[in-house]
Order: structure tokens, then C-alpha cells, then sequence
């Protein structure tokens, strides 16, 4: 290779190891000097690099249109010249401007392509990386079932070429996925993990954005000090010389947020002074993020503050303010497909619009949130189960590789004896070794996963009860006082009185689930004792005020079991619906429950001697009724304990509940 073309490589090398925030403007002259030794020697691959170093030197002068039309051209030349690695290099470079400019589809698409030429050509060493990118397009569409299964292949794939700094990435990814549905201590430790790395790299800055995000951590379990300690400590970081230019806002606005924090603390306990003051330095932070984030053409950044200062204006009751910022923010948010405070700023404009008593519009506008907020929901109980499932993998690569390299070090020396011709009884006890060892990692292993897959069963059968009943009902309490209020309004006080009762009776229900599913999940109440303990505590007091006479009968075996959590919440909440409806609905003066175990099963029965009912006719079709509804219910608990539900009844004989649970 001739050296002025060598150099137009040297030069290009250089480009793909700078920082993407670190630019120097020599790199510009370099990128002429380029351009002009593949002119002078007529190499049509060293146009192609040339054009990327100059779309590269556009890039960091945050040129982005001029910065795509070039790397494109260049792409389309190094295409030409059948270079499909530098090809992919293009894309690469053209998925992080997309990012800047906050279109975020066609990072995945300019990533994926890299990833296709890469994988033709045989090009690895930036898989993880690219990866770790469409993680982070993926946080800022709201796709969050897909974040961590990208950034659990960019730590597979950036530790297969030893690239720490990635890695750290794909850490502080997945541990920013845990917080996001409130998992802290997954976040706290996954982020750890990414500061180590960072520390051992030297790596200030990343490790700064670690330190952010455990702020953030410390912020939401309402430790202001310590988030403020970590916060302070990141942003003399990115005051640093060389700093990325979002370190800065991002510093003001997560100070503001401690600031708001407190202020919110300080209003809640009637402190008005103590909060205005604390609003307005946060607002003063905020707006100091705003300009910065304007200033370096970062869309992400400048919609977030703007949500941001709306929200705080209307917690200071500048509704114009308010209005004004939240408008604006949910306009770009919709533009540039951030996802992310599109529910928060439905929320507070619903509230502006209350506050400015246009009741319409605000009920459209919180339809809008909690449709929002629903979508999220659902979307982070899927990641939930994936960010859980890929930890599991990630300890269980570690074990299998463990395992291999004892195999491995066995069968060294297996060869080793037979090169030798010792005895073949060694052979063979050493097989037996290896068979035995890996017989019994491997049960290990399976039973890890199992009990992994158990649990992640049953957190996610809490978080879907948690959703669909509590979620449900803090719903339709909203809207009831948003109607009560119009009501109110027109002076109509019998209906808004109905509301009202509505509403009361709505957050008993709530409280009252919540009660039972905080029970279940409580480990002390796994034995038999406090089962029943609680049965009679829930239904004496209801059945006193019936007038009717209830006992609880059991035999003593039965205090002797120990129900795992998902069956003494089912069993639990089986008895309670029966009992509820017989207190309800039968007219009955009599109430007995009966609790015996057998060889193999808990049998459970509830019988009253009230007006009974038709069964088939409450469950019959589309034609359920509210009993017929809680009937449903308990069938579908039985199924889910793979029990038998049997309910004796009709009309004047009274009724029976009888529920066989399986125990071996």
C-alpha cells in the first residue's frame, strides 16, 4: 500500500477510536488532507473514508444533516468499492447522529444494518456496542420489553472481545430497566457493577452516569441527602475539561429534581416558605438544563425539562406557566417519539385544565395519561420478566463456563495419564469424577432455574393482581370525582352525593386488597395458624353485624401445613368470596366453615343454611351477575391451585362450598 494511502487509513483509525463527544477540530484539517491524497492517487476507498472523517467532524460540530448527507455518501462509495466492513461503519456512525437528532426508529434500522454487513464481512469487535445503542433507542420509544434482551446481547457480545467499556454500558442499561419498574435492589446492583468496571477503566465520565443513575435510586426512596451528595459529585465530573456536553444538564436537572423533591416534602408538612423556596430553586436548575440542552440541539434532553418546569409551575400555581411548558413538551415528545414523559405530561396538563375548570378537556387529557400509563405499565411487567430472566442467564453462562473449565482441566489430565500408560482404572474414576460433578451441577442448576421461574411466576401474578384489581379501581374513583365535581358545579347533590358513596365505598375495596395481597406476600403467614386466624378476624365481624352465627371448625392436622404463597393467597381468597356472598346474598342465620386434610388433600368447606341459588344460572354465558362474577373468580383459583371447586345449591336448600387442594 502506497504511504499517502496508508495514511488516509491512519487517519480513518483515528476517527473510529475518538470518543463521540470528544471531536478535536484538527480532525477536520486531517479529513482535507484526506480528501486530497485520494484525489491525488485516484483511491476510490480512501474517498469513501475521507467523506467519513469529514461527516464525522460535522458530527461533533452537531451539523447533523450535513453530518448524515456526508457518511451517507460515503457509505455509498465504500459500498462501491466492496468494503463491507467500513460500509457497516457508516451505518454505525449515522445510527448515533439519528440518536442526536431524536430519531430513534431509524437508529435501529442504521444499527441493524451495521450488524448485517458486519456479520458478512466477519467484523465483531463492535457488535456489543451496537447493541447497547439500540438498548438505548429502545428506553426512548417506550420499548421496553426490548431493552434489556439488547443490552443482555451487547454484555454477551462485548465480553467475548474483552470490551470492558461496553460491558459497563450493557450493566448500567439493565440496572436503569430495573428502576424503571422499581426493582432497586437489581438497579442498585447491576449499576455497581458498571461503576467497578468503570473505576478499573478509568473511565470518569461513565462512571459519572452511574453515579447518576444510583442518585436517582437514592431520590425515589426519598434519601434527598444522599441523592444530592451523588448528584454534586457527578456534575464537578462533567465541569471537567473533555466532558460530554449533555453532562452538564443533565447535573442541573437532576439537582433541580432534589430541589422539587424537597420542596414537595416541605408542602406536604405545610411549610409554604420553606417549599416556594425550594420550587424556585429547582425551577432555576431546570432552566438552566433547558438552555444547555437547546444549546447542543439535544431534543430527548430539552423535552424531559420542559416537562419538568411545567409540572413544578403548577405545583407553584402558575397555571400559565405551567400550561405553556407541558404543551410544548408534549408536542416534541409526540414529534420525536419520546415515550418516556408523555403519561406525566397528560397528567399535569388534565390538572392545568382543572385548574382553568375546563372539565372536558381534562378528562380527555387524563384518559390520555392513564391509556399512556397503562401501556407503560404492561410493557415493564414483560420487561420485568426478561430483565429477571436475564440475570438468571447471565449467572447461569457464568456456572456453565465454571463447569466447562473443570471438565476441560479433567480431561488434561485424563490424556495426560494415558500418554503415560498408567493404569485404566484411573481413566475411569476420573470419567465418574466428570459424570458425577457435572450430574450434580447440573441438578444445581436446574433447580435454580426452576425456583427462578417460580418466583418470577408468582411476582408476576401479584404485580397482574396489583393492575387489574387495585389499577381498576384507583381508575374509576378518578373519574367518579371528576364527574362529581361537574355535578357539584350544577348544584345536582343527590347525584354528586351518589358519586360520592361510590368513591368511599371504591377505596375500601382498595384498601381492603391491598390488605390481602400484602397477607399473602408476607412469609410469616406461610403456616396454617395464621390462615385461619385471619379467616375468623374477616368474617366474625361481618357476620355479627348480619346477625348471623358463624363457626369455624378444623382438625388439628391441619395446623401442621405449611402453604407456599401463591396457594395461601388463593385458598385464602376462595374463603373469603364464598363467605361474602353467603353474608350478602343468602339471607342465612347459620355459617359454618370446616377446614381437614386427608392423605393427600386440604379440603375446604363453607355452607350456610340461607335462601341458596342457581349456579348454573349465575355463570350461564354473557348474563353474570356480581355474585356470578365472584363465582367465576373462585373457579378460576381452584384451576389455578389445580384444585376442585364444588358448590352445592338451590333455591331455598341453602348452599355449599366445598374446595379440595392437593398438598403432596
Amino acid at each position: 500500500m502506497p504511504p499517502d494511502t496508508a495514511k488516509v487509513n491512519r487517519l480513518f483509525q483515528l476517527c473510529l477510536s475518538l470518543n463521540w463527544n470528544d471531536i478535536p477540530g484538527a480532525v477536520g484539517q486531517l479529513a482535507d488532507e484526506a480528501m486530497l491524497i485520494s484525489k491525488k492517487t485516484n483511491f476510490t476507498k480512501g474517498k469513501g473514508l475521507a467523506l467519513y472523517i469529514k461527516g464525522f467532524v460535522y458530527y461533533g460540530q452537531r451539523n447533523y444533516q450535513k453530518a448524515l448527507d456526508t457518511v451517507s455518501y460515503a457509505m455509498q462509495i465504500l459500498q462501491s468499492a466492496a468494503d463491507i466492513t467500513n460500509s457497516g461503519h457508516c451505518n454505525f456512525l449515522m445510527a448515533h447522529i439519528n440518536y442526536d437528532m431524536g430519531d430513534y426508529p431509524n437508529v435501529m434500522v442504521q444499527s441493524e444494518a451495521a450488524l448485517a454487513k458486519w456479520k458478512t464481512s466477519g467484523f465483531t469487535a463492535l457488535n456489543g456496542v451496537c447493541n447497547n445503542d439500540m438498548a438505548l433507542a429502545c428506553i426512548r420509544m417506550g420499548r421496553y420489553n426490548k431493552t434489556v434482551e439488547y443490552a443482555l446481547k451487547a454484555y454477551r457480545e462485548c465480553k467475548a472481545v474483552s470490551n470492558k467499556q461496553g460491558m459497563a454500558q450493557s450493566l448500567q442499561l439493565m440496572g436503569s430497566s430495573f428502576y424503571d419498574f422499581k426493582n432497586y435492589a437489581y438497579a442498585f446492583k447491576n449499576i455497581k457493577a458498571a461503576s467497578l468496571l468503570n473505576l478499573e477503566l478509568k473511565d470518569s465520565f461513565a462512571y459519572a452516569r452511574n453515579n447518576n443513575m444510583l442518585g436517582e435510586i437514592y431520590l425515589d426512596q426519598n434519601d434527598c441527602d444522599q441523592a444530592m451528595k451523588t448528584f454534586r459529585e457527578s456534575f464537578a465530573i462533567y465541569s471537567r475539561a473533555g466532558a460530554p456536553p449533555w453532562g452538564q444538564p443533565w447535573g442541573y436537572s437532576n439537582i433541580g429534581s432534589v430541589y422539587e423533591k424537597i420542596a414537595d416534602q416541605m408542602k406536604a408538612q405545610k411549610h409554604e416558605a420553606a417549599a416556594a423556596e425550594n420550587y424556585r430553586t429547582a425551577l432555576g436548575n431546570y432552566l438552566q438544563s433547558l438552555q444547555k440542552f437547546n444549546a447542543i440541539k439535544d431534543p430527548a434532553g430539552s423535552t424531559e425539562q420542559m416537562m419538568l418546569l411545567g409540572r413544578t409551575y403548577f405545583k407553584t400555581n402558575n397555571i400559565s406557566l405551567a400550561k405553556k411548558y407541558l404543551t410544548t413538551s408534549l408536542a416534541l415528545a409526540l414529534q420525536i417519539g419520546e415515550k418516556r414523559h408523555l403519561a406525566s405530561s397528560y397528567l399535569y396538563l388534565s390538572k392545568v385544565d382543572s385548574a382553568e375548570n375546563n372539565i372536558p378537556l381534562a378528562y380527555k387529557h387524563y384518559q390520555m395519561h392513564v391509556a399512556c400509563r397503562d401501556s407503560v405499565y404492561n410493557q415493564q411487567s414483560l420487561q420485568s420478566l426478561l430483565a429477571l430472566k436475564a440475570q438468571e442467564d447471565v449467572d447461569k453462562k457464568d456456572n456453565e463456563i465454571a463447569l466447562l473449565e473443570t471438565e476441560n482441566k479433567l480431561e488434561k489430565a485424563l490424556s495426560e495419564k494415558r500418554s503415560q500408560g498408567r493404569n485404566f482404572a484411573y481413566l475411569l474414576a476420573a470419567l465418574l469424577l466428570v459424570a458425577g460433578t457435572y450430574g450434580y451441577f447440573r441438578f444445581k442448576k436446574q433447580s435454580k432455574i426452576k425456583a427462578g421461574q417460580k418466583l418470577l411466576k408468582e411476582r408476576l401474578a401479584i404485580s397482574q393482581d396489583l393492575h387489574d384489581n387495585i389499577g381498576s379501581t384507583l381508575s374509576s374513583v378518578s373519574v367518579y370525582s371528576q364527574v362529581a365535581r361537574i355535578h357539584g358545579a350544577n348544584k345536582e347533590y343527590a347525584e354528586m352525593n351518589e358519586l360520592l358513596e361510590k368513591i368511599s365505598k371504591a377505596s375500601g375495596e382498595t384498601v381492603a386488597e391491598m390488605n390481602d395481597i400484602v397477607w399473602a406476600i408476607n412469609p410469616r403467614n406461610d403456616n396454617m395458624e395464621k390462615i385461619i386466624e385471619r379467616m375468623a378476624s374477616f368474617t366474625g365481624p361481618l357476620a355479627a353485624a348480619r346477625n348471623i352465627h358463624f363457626n369455624l371448625e378444623y382438625d388439628q392436622p391441619v395446623l401442621l401445613l405449611q402453604l407456599d404463597m401463591d396457594k395461601r393467597k388463593n385458598f385464602y381468597l376462595i374463603f373469603k368470596e364464598a363467605v361474602t356472598n353467603a353474608i350478602k346474598y343468602s339471607g342465612a342465620a347459620e355459617l359454618s366453615t370446616n377446614i381437614r386434610v386427608t392423605d393427600k388433600n386440604l379440603i375446604l368447606t363453607v355452607k350456610d343454611n340461607g335462601t341458596g341459588f342457581n349456579a348454573e344460572n349465575e355463570m350461564a354465558g354473557n348474563k353474570l351477575t356480581l355474585s356470578g362474577y365472584g363465582l367465576y373468580n373462585m373457579h378460576k383459583r381452584a384451576k389455578e391451585l389445580n384444585g376442585q371447586l364444588t358448590i352445592n345449591s338451590s333455591t331455598g336448600s341453602g348452599t355449599e362450598v366445598m374446595l379440595t387442594l392437593p398438598i403432596d
